[in-house]
């Protein structure tokens, strides 16, 4: 099955990405799916991406100036639209009132709604993340990879936050205690989500890391049995998905 599937996308769904370790590829991955389903899809961020590749999208919207002219286009593809594009290249994100004006257009809306530097975990600061307020599907996204790694700036987003919520120390290694903890805090990967949350055990390429995705989806449902809608376990990568 596809992607789309395994997350329930429905038409005139809004669905904001948070987390770290494969948001954006995500997003890209789930815009390919609407497309190749003949669906019209709005492609964003409320904080800054950069610039996709130009197989990614069939329009692309720079500018409030110019939303309302290309929304109006009704060919099934993909948009994207940014408010600029900076000096890194990167794509500014969309306020609520922009958004507000635009969801009605597109048969679905992908937001990517947190930021981490490129790093592969990350804790949150008070601003984040940035989740639209008409949101259906939150989807959360955590690299399974990332167990064994060292806590410390150069691996973790806002190290210091990460400690705090997961009751870890700089130089420790991270272990499946701190990524539950990273799931399930008030302020860890799900503070302020809208609608459904659904969380992404990305990068299980390999049995090793598969077995401790299931181990960290058994926690969960063991210790918070309804604090998430769905789990999802698998590889965006290799487009290869376990429910």
């Amino acid at each position: 099955m596809e992607l789309s599937s395994y997350v329930g996308l429905k038409e005139k769904d809004i669905v904001s990405v948070v987390g770290a370790g494969g948001k954006t590829s995500l997003l890209f991955q789930l815009a390919q799916d609407i497309k190749n389903n003949n669906g019209k899809t709005l492609l964003t961020t409320t904080t800054k991406i950069y610039l996709p590749q130009k197989e990614v999208y069939d329009f692309l919207c720079i500018g409030e100036n110019e939303f309302s002219k290309y929304a109006k286009i009704n060919e099934k593809v993909v948009h994207v639209y940014g408010a600029g594009v900076n000096a890194e290249n990167k794509l500014l994100g969309l306020k609520e009132r922009q958004l507000d004006k635009l969801v009605m257009y597109f048969d679905y809306v992908l937001i990517e709604a947190d930021g981490a530097k490129e790093k592969q975990i990350k804790g949150w600061d008070n601003h984040e993340p940035v989740v639209y307020g008409r949101t259906t599907k939150t989807i959360g996204v955590v690299d399974i990879q990332t167990l064994g790694m060292r806590i410390c700036k150069n691996n973790v987003h806002r190290s210091e936050r990460f400690c705090e919520i997961t009751h870890s120390r700089e130089g420790e290694s991270i272990t499946l205690e701190h990524l539950f903890n990273v799931i399930i805090h008030p302020q860890g990967l799900f503070k302020g989500a809208k609608g459904e949350k659904i969380l992404f055990i990305n990068k299980a390429e390999d049995v090793y890391y598969l077995d401790k995705a299931v181990q960290l989806k058994n926690k969960i449902d063991r210790c918070c049995p309804k604090a998430l809608d769905r789990i999802i376990i698998g590889s965006i990568k290799n487009n290869l998905y376990y429910v």
